[in-house]
């Protein structure tokens, strides 16, 4: 199937969700598997409506059998990233929710935020060494976690702890070890809004800066500090300046 092809049918999967009121908004989450991102996106949606966009989910759709080889996951997140600019595009908030260990997959995120004129929020979440391997211990034993639809285990948890790369953008870190998932819920959700206040305070901020420019240009053209010159039957204009 092509991609496209591909892209409009997990697109008709997921749930038509309300625009936003800034005209659209991208929440990306990072973490190796087992870290509790899927559940802690579960608990933030009862705050806020969103179209979530798991590789999870979006993996299962086009793989029966998932590699997770670096093809595969390179294939996997393209078909995340064009489903992402759909609903960009309508307005809607959207959360990512997949590992990006990789700073190129962070920086398509910016390109995609900036191509679509929204604030981009990034949140990674780490547990410790000792409850992801119990996490994922459960998944493999069939007692998952609500949301989890990963099959990556601790063989997986390993690769990708070796090769994923440091955070430089802002971002917000949570650590689901211990802390209770509505009080960290409580504090995406904080972040995200706070991301999405100053995106529109920016944006308003260049509006007045472009408007106050256009206004002191007619200023200068009423009050004759740039105009043409004239009289010299040459035809060309010059600069008037005034000492």
């Amino acid at each position: 199937m092509h991609s496209h092809a591909i892209v409009q049918e997990i697109d008709r999967t997921l749930p038509q969700t309300p625009r936003s009121e800034g005209g659209g908004s991208l929440l990306a989450m990072v973490g190796l598997p087992g870290a509790g991102k899927s559940y802690l996106v579960q608990h933030l949606l009862r705050r806020v409506p969103a179209t979530v966009l798991t590789t999870d989910r979006i993996r299962r759709i086009v793989r029966e059998q998932p590699t997770y080889s670096a093809a595969e996951m390179a294939w996997i997140y393209e078909l995340c990233y064009r489903t992402m600019e759909r609903r960009l595009s309508l307005g809607e908030r959207v959360v990512f929710d997949a590992s990006n260990y990789l700073a190129l997959r962070r920086e398509r995120l910016v390109e995609i935020a900036a191509r679509h004129d929204v604030p981009l929020a990034l949140c990674c979440v780490q547990a410790s060494e000792a409850v992801t391997r119990q996490r994922l211990l459960r998944r493999v034993q069939g007692r998952r976690s609500p949301g989890d639809a990963s099959d990556a285990g601790w063989s997986v948890y390993r690769r990708m702890l070796e090769a994923q790369e440091p955070v430089i953008l802002p971002h917000l870190f949570l650590d689901t070890s211990h802390t209770p998932v509505d009080i960290l819920a409580e504090r995406l959700h904080d972040y995200w809004m706070h991301q999405e206040e100053s995106h529109r305070h920016l944006n308003d901020t260049q509006t007045l800066h472009k408007c106050a420019d256009l206004h002191k240009r007619a200023d200068l053209h009423k009050s004759g500090d740039l105009h043409a010159g004239a009289g010299d039957g040459s035809g060309q204009g010059r600069l008037d300046r005034r000492k």
